[in-house]
């Protein structure tokens, strides 16, 4: 017994220490972090739909288009959820705020992206990418 709660207990630490960002995220109009990236989503795309950026840095997306859409990692690192269109419906609210999301990389790498709502083999060009470099 004593055995498996020390390889529980050490899972959980192993799982901490291995966690590769922190998030939050946002369904009103807050403006980008202070130093954070920003990709607009708008029409099926993502702009810039690549971007670089170091370690610790962090990416703000914020949805301007008429649908409501998301920003998820292809390998699960990550889900933004639904991000509301301006005005929260029709999507033409005369320049009030979407949703928005942002996520800190805290791991080198490369991390591909897509909006769950509209999935890549329906819209091709509806993905990114997030180079990390340290």
């Amino acid at each position: 017994m004593q055995l498996v709660r020390s390889a529980a207990a050490a899972l959980a630490c192993v799982s901490i220490a291995c966690t590769s960002s922190t998030t939050s995220s946002s369904n009103s109009g807050n403006q980008a972090p202070p130093g954070a990236t920003t990709i607009t989503i708008q029409d099926f795309t993502y702009s810039p739909s690549t971007v670089t950026i170091k370690v610790g840095q962090t990416v703000y997306w914020k949805n301007m288009g008429p649908s409501e859409h998301s920003s998820t990692a292809d390998g699960g690192a990550w889900d933004s959820g639904g991000l509301a269109s301006p005005g929260g419906g029709n999507g033409y609210g005369g320049g009030s705020a979407g949703g928005s999301y942002t996520y800190t990389f805290n791991m080198a790498g490369t991390y591909a992206y897509h909006c769950k709502f509209h999935p890549p083999d329906m819209y091709p060009n509806f993905k990114g990418t997030i180079n990390v470099t340290p």
